[in-house]
């Protein structure tokens, strides 16, 4: 799986002015503009899952998957999985992983793979992003519309990756993933693996679901069911983690690429 590129970063600029009895000190937020590369059809998504402005407004997610958890800085990306294997975390710099002992040799993969799955479809609105509307298709008895999401050259760990967002005509809300794999390869392929989202919740105005289902697929019959992931103790926040938090330990290791 890929490393995506970073958000766009919001700065926020504070009015100061001398202090006085009648004065107040202000936050100035800049006003909301759409990201250019946005496609008309992929804004109409992201407007269904409660719009990427606010998505932009965010900065920490957490979550438990099993016995895993994991805090994002949305914002730069940098995050923290912690399991009783294992703790593995980016500084936005290296990914490392403690204890040492523990095989380092996936935790460059792993690392923020189940956060861009989970993200979506916002996580498509990174920067150096292509967006093509593709032909519907019917998956498992029902016609979906498409967006076939692209990267440019060194955007991430795995450019030559390729996503396929499909969503529901009339509600425009994403419901299946199609995407191919190329970061152990690096090799372009054709081969589309398929995702149901389900379950979806509202967390700080925002749409996102509990659980992902892996499918079965040749690429034309939906199969069966071969695994699934799910997501409790969603927080959304506008604070940002503790940067500590992704700070590499005492007894850590750099993972490789």
């Amino acid at each position: 799986m890929k490393h995506l590129t970073f958000l766009a970063i919001f700065a926020f600029s504070i009015a100061c002015q001398p202090a006085t009895q009648n004065e107040t000190t202000e936050e100035q937020v800049p006003v909301y503009q759409k990201p250019e590369h946005h496609s008309e059809s992929l804004t109409k998504v992201l407007d269904a899952h409660g719009g990427y402005e606010q998505w932009s407004r965010m900065k920490s997610l957490t979550y438990l998957k099993g016995d895993e958890s994991t805090v994002t800085n949305l914002q730069n990306r940098k995050i923290r999985l912690e399991s009783p294997k294992q703790t593995i975390g980016f500084d936005g710099q290296n990914v490392w992983i403690a204890p040492d002992s523990v095989d380092a040799s996936r935790a460059r993969f792993y690392h923020n793979l189940y956060f861009y799955f989970y993200a979506m479809p916002f996580v498509v609105g990174d920067p150096g992003a292509y967006y093509e509307d593709v032909e519907a298709r019917e998956l498992d008895g029902k016609m979906y519309s498409g967006i076939k999401i692209s990267y440019g050259e060194n955007i991430g760990d795995a450019p030559d990756d390729n996503y396929i967002i499909w969503y529901d005509e009339n509600s425009n809300k994403m419901e299946w993933l199609m995407y191919t794999v190329t970061y152990r390869s690096g090799e372009p392929s054709d081969k589309y693996r398929l995702v149901k989202y389900d379950q979806w919740s509202e967390f700080n105005g925002l749409v996102l679901p509990t659980v992902l289902q892996w499918y079965e697929y040749d690429g034309v019959r939906v199969g069966e069911v071969r695994s699934e992931a799910m997501f409790d103790n969603i927080q959304l926040s506008a604070a940002a983690p503790e940067e500590r938090l992704f700070d590499m330990p005492e007894g850590s290791i750099i993972a490789p690429n």
